[in-house]
């Protein structure tokens, strides 16, 4: 019996369903989908979508990091599970309804803006109405706008603008956390040298207060 099911979401995004707890046989599924498929699956953007119902948020957070060694990029869920979208909102994932296939055009325009290429220095990328997902690595005086939330998969070393229209609920994830100046709804933080405790590590990004808070995950 399959443990995970591959479906195309649109050109551009798959789903990864899983149907079963979360076991080193599931592991193996994921590892030998992609190596069977010769590069079909490198840094694509993939949605999980958690039809087992009894997975908890640690072994979600496993689930992500062997998709993501197997150079897969997680870019949301979908789970009927609070704790899991709990988990997914914490670490910076969109978000994504339960849809029929027949649903999936209607709703094209929620998708996240996604970039495959490096962001060069002084290049400006935008994601205007919706959030933006990175999924190579930003230069320094590069610059990431978002009207969403911004999510990046790479080292990150520009300037992260999200919720630039004003949206307080917008994020910021970053893979491997270098960067100038991060922003949200208009609140920023600048760094002329990155503190030891964020350098290089997975760092969440939001507003609590009215202030940047960052968490390391």
């Amino acid at each position: 019996m399959a443990l995970i099911e591959i479906q195309t979401q649109n050109e551009m995004i798959w789903t990864l369903k899983i149907l079963d707890k979360i076991t080193d046989a599931l592991f193996d599924e994921i590892v030998n989908l992609v190596e069977s498929d010769e590069g079909k699956f490198k840094n694509v953007p993939v949605i999980l979508e958690i039809e087992y119902r009894h997975i908890q948020a640690n072994e979600l957070a496993m689930l992500i990091e062997v998709i993501t060694q197997n150079q897969m990029a997680v870019i949301g869920i979908r789970s009927r599970t609070q704790e899991l979208i709990d988990f997914a909102r914490l670490a910076g994932l969109a978000i994504f309804d339960k849809t029929k296939p027949s649903e999936i055009l209607q709703l094209k325009h929620r998708l996240p803006k996604i970039v495959s290429e490096e962001v060069i220095h002084s290049e400006q990328v935008i994601s205007k109405d919706s959030d933006l997902v990175l999924l190579s690595s930003v230069q320094a005086d590069a610059d990431v706008i978002a009207h969403g939330s911004v999510s990046a998969y790479r080292v990150v070393q520009g300037n992260v603008f999200a919720g630039v229209d004003g949206d307080e609920k917008a994020t910021i994830f970053i893979h491997s956390f270098n960067a100038q100046l991060v922003s949200i709804a208009g609140v920023y933080k600048q760094f002329e040298t990155v503190p030891e405790k964020l350098h290089s590590r997975s760092v969440v990004i939001d507003l609590q207060e009215g202030q940047l808070r960052f968490q390391i995950i």
